[in-house]
């Protein structure tokens, strides 16, 4: 099966690379970027409201203040950043997975491939999914987990999931 066009699945003699770019939307892009002019312009009027009757006025108001902007804008931030820079790369080789994620803190995480391996397809719901993205692959051995997915539909899951199956197979590795 031919992977979906947004997701790109390239298997060569030892390796398997599949990369899986941001789901971008007009509207999560606008919402982003809306939260983001409202939180700063809403920032910058308050720090620069020196009023007595503004949470500002004193400095317990004023860490609360300062903190609830950092929430949000760590929150918009972070979508932000993944669906401009973001990237998530899957890829397997005779020795091992490893998943990388630019776009993110937590940016590399590999999965010994020795003994058995287990590949399924999860539901698993982001906070932003949009109907029917919720997708995600999850390899399972005696070394551990690796998850893969962010955003995919069912069929996109599915391809990885049969490319990620017959990759193995064709190296005589034993998966479920």
């Amino acid at each position: 099966m031919p992977p979906p066009s947004r997701i790109s699945i390239v298997e060569t003699g030892d390796e398997l690379l599949i990369t899986n770019p941001p789901r971008t939307s007009d509207f999560r892009t606008g919402f982003v970027l809306i939260g983001a002019a409202i939180v700063a312009y809403t920032g910058y009027m308050g720090l620069r409201d020196t009023s007595s009757a503004t949470v500002t006025s004193g400095t317990l108001g004023l860490l609360a203040f300062v903190a609830i902007i950092a929430l949000f804008t760590y929150f918009l931030g972070k979508d932000f950043i993944w669906l401009v820079f973001g990237k998530e790369t899957l890829r397997l080789t005779h020795a091992a997975a490893v998943r990388d994620i630019r776009g993110s803190l937590l940016n590399r995480s590999p999965l010994p491939l020795k003994g058995h391996l287990k590949v399924e397809i999860l539901d698993h719901t982001y906070p932003t999914d949009e109907a029917g993205l919720s997708e995600v692959i999850r390899l399972t051995n005696a070394n551990g987990v690796l998850v893969f997915g962010r955003e995919l539909s069912r069929p996109e899951a599915e391809a990885v999931a049969s490319a990620i199956e017959h990759f193995i197979g064709r190296l005589n590795l034993s998966w479920r």
